[in-house]
């Protein structure tokens, strides 16, 4: 032990004279100890001179250091596979008994030489100690990484895996830099491939259109299977909608079935897949297999409202008839009597008319927000029309029409049109009202007005977004079915003509955000990932509002409730609900503002994986590469028992000694202060007993 103070060592001596000096002054010039024995008084000076040097030591701050010998075992990291995969053989019974046994014995005598630290893997590592093969993924490059970070700077003897050595997530493990320690193994499973019929894959589209037929492509592979035929079973709701045998393939080779099914109903469907059990397969997990498709009317539907037959309403069907995404219903004022509130989108050819005015009809698309394409003609009633508050105002100075061909506009920008540019220079005119227009609203032009070859200001086809989220186009003058016929004598189809309306309708189609409590999730989720929720709240300025409450209520398949709480994360909203297991979901999102109760039902499927039965047959050569890359070893279940004695005898994986030294401040020992008080209490309690003060 070395000791150091903090002030100049030659302060010592000071300290052993003023000590000396007040024990001698105290006990040989005063006269009260004349009379006493010289050896008491020798004693009671030396107790003096003991505890005051040792307080006039303590105030020059002294320290000392100390060194101790540490001796740490090498540490050797017990990682264990836990995913499906490993039951998926002929041994299944042992891995679930005797294997486990043999596993904590081996653990308890490896225990007894090594720092041991027990791991456990599937899709990621973790220090569960519960072993029941469950894992739903395999990904064994996660190991080390993680045993490279945790410890860091430590003796890190070796890494001993026990696997079967078959990963479906992550990468190859031998391609990893890094590994500087011996990564040996215990080889699980076999690798002999066994009698399988095995479902593999399912391609598939993630949506598809209520009405249509959706292909579904089916892969499937088959591992010694003497039959010749197989079937495939397709199931909905428990009914069986699909089912034809087929040839197996040969042996360890692959097939693909393709199939069509039938989209009868929206929302999301789940669908099961079966390939017929064959006997004495090893594992018949991997004959089924679920797939989600998300059945959506995305048609929107489309009212060509008119005030009587007319060759532009015939141009506009055409166009539209062969866009999967649109309805068109054709109807005439005259006997329409239904609301239009079930509409996407309402054009409006020559009304309101002189005729029928239309006013419930104009009044309810205005108080749905329902985007609106009026074509104006001659029969339309020009005071009517400036009546709707379309935005734009039209000023007749008299009861005549004009040609007017139409002049793009090279700064319009609000969508792409679909066609070239020199589309319009070959269009026939319309015939428009020889009149002003104004517009209240700010209005994106498409193309103005050229009459007698002077291009004018004057709108021939215009946007306007209204104050309510939905959009309003107006064409200002009737005969574009002459547009059809230019495009076939031009181009021999009808294809820019039918491209340029399928724009402009789906242009109007598209609204701006109106639900105030907006709510983003992912229809389908894996069961291995976490079920994220994010809301957003807008005012009436459709700006966020952030510090609301927002809760959830979710509800399973058998009818039990949860609730849950957003986070907060800004101005948006955000609910973690972790792993949910396989089935579907409904969930109600509930918050208050100003007073009123906004609400967003939804619901959502947690999906079943089923990977890990997929490749049955063990890959033990990752294992002897990783084992060959770190000059290891690869044993098997039978050989548990040498696996102690071939590490310790790798000359690397050693004890480390080092020294571990340590400042301390005197005044860190309690017991020096005791020490001075008892030699100050006897020094005084013999000054005491033997006569003195």
């Amino acid at each position: 032990m070395q000791i150091y103070f903090e002030y100049p060592k030659y302060l010592i001596l000071v300290a052993v004279a003023i000590a000396a000096a007040t024990s001698f002054l105290l006990y040989y010039k005063d006269k009260l100890y004349k009379e006493l024995a010289k050896w008491k008084k020798i004693l009671m000076a030396s107790l003096r001179f003991v505890f005051v040097l040792i307080i006039l030591l303590l105030l020059l701050n002294p320290i000392f250091k100390s060194s101790e010998t540490i001796v740490q075992k090498p540490i050797l990291a017990v990682v264990q596979d836990n995913s499906a995969s490993i039951l998926l053989n002929k041994d299944s019974v042992y891995y679930k008994n005797q294997y486990k046994t043999e596993l904590n014995k081996l653990l308890a005598d490896l225990k007894n030489r090594f720092d041991l630290r027990y791991l456990q893997f599937d899709e990621a590592i973790n220090t569960d100690t519960v072993l029941n093969f469950k894992g739903q993924l395999t990904n064994i490059s996660s190991i080390f990484p993680e045993i490279i970070s945790s410890y860091a700077g430590m003796n890190l003897g070796a890494v001993l895996i026990a696997t079967d050595g078959i990963f479906n997530s992550g990468e190859n493990p031998v391609y990893l830099n890094n590994i500087n320690f011996p990564v040996y193994s215990i080889a699980l499973g076999d690798t002999i491939s066994q009698k399988d019929l095995i479902l593999k894959d399912i391609m598939h589209n993630h949506i598809a259109f209520l009405g249509n037929k959706f292909p579904v492509r089916i892969l499937i592979s088959a591992e010694k299977c003497l039959e010749k035929e197989s079937e495939i079973i397709v199931t909905k709701d428990e009914k069986i909608i699909y089912k034809e045998k087929f040839e197996l393939p040969e042996n360890s080779k692959q097939k693909y079935i393709d199939i069509e099914l039938f989209a009868d109903k929206v929302g999301t469907q789940q669908y099961s897949v079966e390939l017929k059990k064959l006997d004495s397969e090893i594992s018949y997990e991997n004959n089924f297999a679920d797939f989600i498709i998300n059945i959506v009317d995305n048609r929107n539907k489309i009212l060509l409202l008119a005030n009587s037959p007319h060759p532009d309403l015939g141009a506009i069907q055409y166009a539209l008839k062969n866009n999967p995404d649109f309805e068109l219903d054709l109807r005439y004022i005259y006997d329409f009597n239904e609301s239009v509130k079930n509409y996407d989108l309402v054009i409006l050819h020559q009304l309101p008319s002189v005729q029928f005015a239309a006013t419930t009809i104009l009044s309810e698309i205005k108080k749905n927000s329902i985007p609106s394409l009026y074509i104006i003609g001659a029969n339309t009633s020009i005071q009517a029309f400036n009546s709707v508050e379309t935005g734009m105002k039209i000023v007749a100075n008299s009861n005549k029409m004009d040609d007017a061909l139409g002049s793009l506009n090279l700064n319009f920008v609000a969508f792409e049109l679909g066609v070239d540019q020199s589309f319009f220079k070959y269009l026939s005119p319309l015939k428009v009202n020889f009149a002003d227009y104004n517009f209240e609203n700010e209005a994106k032009i498409l193309l103005y007005q050229s009459i007698n070859g002077v291009k004018t200001t004057k709108p021939l086809i215009a946007f306007v977004d209204d104050n309510l989220g939905s959009k309003l186009g107006v064409i200002c003058g009737e005969g574009i079915w002459r547009w059809r016929l230019d495009d076939y004598k031009y181009n021999s189809d009808h294809e820019s003509f039918n491209a340029f309306i399928n724009k402009t309708v789906q242009y109007l189609l598209v609204k701006r955000i109106k639900d105030k409590l907006n709510v983003e999730f992912k229809q389908i989720y894996n069961e291995n990932e976490p079920v994220l929720i994010n809301a957003s709240f807008y005012n009436e300025a459709f700006d966020l509002v952030p510090n609301l409450d927002l809760s959830l209520v979710l509800t399973n398949e058998e009818g039990k409730e949860f609730t849950s709480s957003f986070l907060n994360f800004g101005n948006s909203y955000r609910l973690d609900m972790g792993r949910l297991e396989a089935g579907k979901y409904k969930f109600n999102v509930e918050t208050k503002f100003d007073n009123r109760i906004y609400e967003f039902a939804g619901q959502f499927l947690v999906k079943s994986i089923n990977i890990e039965s997929l490749i049955t047959t063990a890959n033990h050569s990752v294992l002897h590469q990783l084992a060959e890359k770190t000059n290891a070893k690869v044993f098997y279940p039978n050989e548990m028992n040498k696996i102690r004695e071939q590490i310790e005898a790798d000359q690397n994986i050693a004890d480390v000694a080092y020294k571990n030294e340590k400042l301390h401040d005197f005044t860190d020992l309690y017991l020096l202060f005791f020490v001075i008080l008892l030699f100050a209490a006897v020094e005084w309690g013999l000054r005491k007993f033997w006569g003195s003060y």
